[in-house]
């Protein structure tokens, strides 16, 4: 389980946490039932080298002051071009204590005929935190136009429950064109995000 160290702050101006960020550090914010609301800070390079190493919805140590957490990513907000963390909360957890959570669908394989789409990016879950699947695979090896792939047709191991129905579909195989018509709709939408977000700064 990853470590990150981290050190109390007080509530500062936007100016102030600008300078925070030039200095390398993030400003950040963990909930929890023994820390209530704690402003802190922890350092961007180790943050990104933790979120590197495992996904955000795996749980962590957040050392504060000295003192361990067990914590999970409850929220990254990122800079919408540059994409680097701009502030982060973290949500204190207990590891015998079960929690609600996504993990990310990744596909393997190549259809045989037609595009394979993801209709959904992940699958909402509830588990002990440390059982949480870094993802869930999606084969489409062989699939054709018109197949899909089913929350069922996951291998989803039996102590997890899932937070949607087991019949939704996950995976789609489209038509070339189709394909293309739904990833520049879905690339408009990001460029609309990213511009409410640099908008809202």
């Amino acid at each position: 389980m990853e470590t990150i160290k981290a050190t109390t702050r007080q509530i500062s101006s936007k100016g102030a946490q600008h300078e925070l960020r030039r200095k390398g550090w993030i400003p950040a914010v963990v909930y929890g039932t023994e820390v209530k609301n704690l402003p802190i800070q922890v350092m961007g390079v180790e943050l990104d080298q933790a979120l590197r190493h495992q996904t955000t919805n795996m749980p962590f140590k957040l050392d504060i002051d000295g003192k361990e957490h067990q914590v999970m990513v409850y929220e990254l907000q990122r800079h919408p071009v540059k994409g680097n963390v701009l502030h982060a909360d973290f949500k204190q957890i207990n590891l015998n204590e079960k929690v609600h959570t996504s993990v990310p669908i990744v596909m393997a394989g190549n259809p045989e005929l037609g595009v394979a789409t993801l209709v959904r990016h992940s699958v909402e879950i509830k588990c002990l935190p440390m059982e949480i699947p870094e993802s869930f695979t999606a084969n489409v090896e062989g699939m054709t136009i018109g197949d899909v792939i089913l929350v069922k047709d996951l291998d989803i191991p039996a102590n997890i429950e899932l937070g949607l129905d087991e019949d939704e579909a996950v995976v789609s195989i489209l038509a070339p064109k189709a394909a293309s018509e739904e990833a520049v709709e879905a690339e408009g939408e990001a460029e609309a995000t990213a511009k409410a977000a640099e908008e809202a700064k």
